[in-house]
């Protein structure tokens, strides 16, 4: 059975993320700001939500998302590789 607190960090996780979906298309929409180009996997990676959590909200497989995240490491690797080797030009 959850305990109080962890009933309180599942709340604030999900909290966290709606309010992170919200303000990422409310920026995305006004044109306040440009944010990252990431996906909602990422989105609520970044606010704490685990594989398994992001799953079930997305109605994915954790598989699926682990495989989204990691898509999305490697192509941050390989832009942050191309950068670095323009700057040695």
């Amino acid at each position: 059975m959850a305990t109080t607190d962890d009933l309180m960090r599942s709340v604030d996780a999900k909290l966290s993320a709606l309010l992170t979906l919200v303000l990422d298309g409310y920026l995305r929409q006004t044109g306040v700001a440009r944010p990252k180009e990431r996906s909602v996997d990422k989105l609520l990676a970044d606010v704490g939500l685990s594989a398994a959590m992001i799953a079930k909200l997305l109605g994915k497989t954790e598989r699926a998302v682990h495989l989204q995240l990691a898509a999305e490491r490697a192509r941050k690797t390989r832009t942050q590789k191309r950068r670095s080797g323009k700057g040695e030009e």
